[in-house]
């Protein structure tokens, strides 16, 4: 289709070209007539102005003139022929332009039909992909902070946890500092024996292990 309509122009332009030289042409055509005219009127007044002349001169005047006036009025009518030729020629160009430009601009405005874009439905389209993208961002946002929720709570159940256990621990020392201290106050063993014998968990082989312990947790 591209090639077709550049062809056109082409050949419009070769026409325009063309019709531009006919133009050209029977300008001078028609300054050549006028030319021809003037030339005719002279000679007609030269004729009026001229006095009797002698019969010799007045033959031969009337011959050259008879010859030029023969000789112009050849060529003048050989000036219009071309000249009506060239008004055909010219005619036939301009319809032929008239058909060419309005085949172009039927195949212009078929193209221009073709080519519309509905801007309205791209936009919305644009915009819902937009939409959808930060839709999905923000679904990984959230099951990012989902797992980071779920990381920290399982942290701090585990820290909950490590907490009752050292507080656990830190009773357990001091009712084995306080058997200590009962201890050395009474200055017997017999009698840590005999709590240790009582006390749950605890015997006689468990009793050296208890100032490590107590030891490791007091630092």
């Amino acid at each position: 289709m591209s090639l077709t309509i550049q062809q056109i122009l082409l050949d419009a332009k070769k026409l325009a070209s063309k019709l531009k030289e006919h133009d050209t042409a029977a300008d001078a055509l028609l300054s050549g007539t006028e030319l021809v005219y003037k030339q005719i009127d002279a000679m007609k007044q030269y004729t009026e102005d001229t006095n009797v002349p002698t019969e010799s001169m007045t033959t031969k005047a009337h011959s050259t003139l008879i010859a030029g006036m023969q000789q112009e009025s050849k060529h003048l009518r050989e000036l219009q022929m071309e000249n009506q030729a060239l008004k055909f020629a010219l005619e036939d160009y301009q319809n032929a332009l008239e058909i060419i430009m309005s085949k172009y601009r039927s195949q212009s405005e078929r193209l221009i039909n073709e080519s519309k874009v509905d801007l309205t439905k791209l936009y919305n389209d644009q915009y819902s992909q937009i939409i959808q993208r930060q839709a999905e961002k923000i679904g990984e946002m959230t099951a990012v902070m989902r797992t980071v929720a779920a990381l920290d709570e399982e942290s701090m159940n585990h820290d909950n946890r490590t907490v009752q256990i050292i507080a656990q621990l830190s009773t357990e020392n001091k009712e084995l500092r306080e058997i200590l201290r009962i201890a050395n106050s009474n200055g017997s063993t017999s009698h840590i024996q005999h709590l240790s014998l009582n006390q749950p968990g605890l015997n006689s082989d468990s009793a050296p292990s208890l100032e490590p312990s107590t030891t490791k947790l007091q630092e």
